[in-house]
Parts: C-alpha cells; structure tokens; sequence
C-alpha cells in the first residue's frame, strides 16, 4: 500500500505539472497490469483513460511487431543455412554419382571387354569341333543368334 501511495502522489505531481505532461511514461504504461492500470486510471476523464489505454495498445503492438521482426529475420537466416546445406549435399551426391557412373562405364567395358574374349575364345573352341563344311563366319553368326550353343549342327 505505501508503494501504491508513493505512485499516487507521483501521479498527482504529474498530472499537476501541467496538461501536456503525459500521465505515465511509456515504459511505466506498458510495465503495469491491467488491474493496476486500472487503478491509476481512476478519477480520469473517459478521454483521457481512452487515450491511454490506446496509447498502451499502441505500444505494446510495436513490440510485438519489433518480436515478430527479430523472429522473421532469424528464421530467414536459419532457412538460408539449411538452403546452403542442402545444396553442399546435393553438390556432393553429384560428384558421388558422375564417379560411380565413370566406375559403372568402366566395369561395362571390362565386361563387355571379358564377354567378348569369352566369346572369341567360345567360337574358337567351337570352331575346332565344327565339321569343315562350316564357315567361321557361320559358326559366329549360329553363336550369336544362340541357335548353335555347343550342339553339332545337323
């Protein structure tokens, strides 16, 4: 209660200062609860408690606008380092693929390279047990196609 009559007097020495003199500070406004709000309001015009009452809604909305900004521009932030990361990974992963797509190119060609000496190698055997009436030509051309694999022909 004595703060209460300490705000008091200091309420009435500023409302007697004169009536340009705002009755609250703008931190004293928007520092107080609504109940004790109230209770300094009392004994004010309706315009005046009116005109307090928005000048602390007023206040209050710029901060909750200063938070919102803060709060936007972290997230901003935030999402261009997650964008950042994202695209390291997706630089990564493509130098990962472009190398095991060359390894894959590379293992096609000794693959390709082992078929095709197994193959030589295949119509070379079978072109030893091949009646001389066929042509190598022939025996490769059966061995391809597949209608020729290892029988004799008749």
């Amino acid at each position: 209660m004595a703060a209460d009559g300490l705000s008091s007097k200091a309420l009435k020495v500023k409302r007697e200062l004169g009536e340009n003199t705002p009755l609250l500070s703008d931190e004293e406004l928007m520092g107080l609860s609504v109940r004790e709000l109230n209770h300094h309001l009392r004994g004010l015009s309706k315009e005046e408690v009116a005109r307090l009452k928005q000048r602390r809604r007023t206040l209050k909305n710029r901060g909750y606008a200063a938070s919102c900004r803060v709060k936007r521009v972290c997230q901003k932030e935030e999402l261009q380092k997650q964008k950042m990361e994202l695209e390291w990974e997706v630089d990564k992963l493509a130098r990962e693929n472009a190398a095991m797509r060359l390894e894959l190119d590379t293992l096609r060609g000794k693959s390709s390279a082992a078929v095709l000496n197994q193959l030589f190698l295949g119509k070379m055997l079978f072109a030893t047990k091949t009646p001389s009436r066929l042509s190598l030509d022939q025996v490769q051309e059966r061995q391809v196609q597949g209608i020729c694999a290892h029988k004799l022909p008749c």
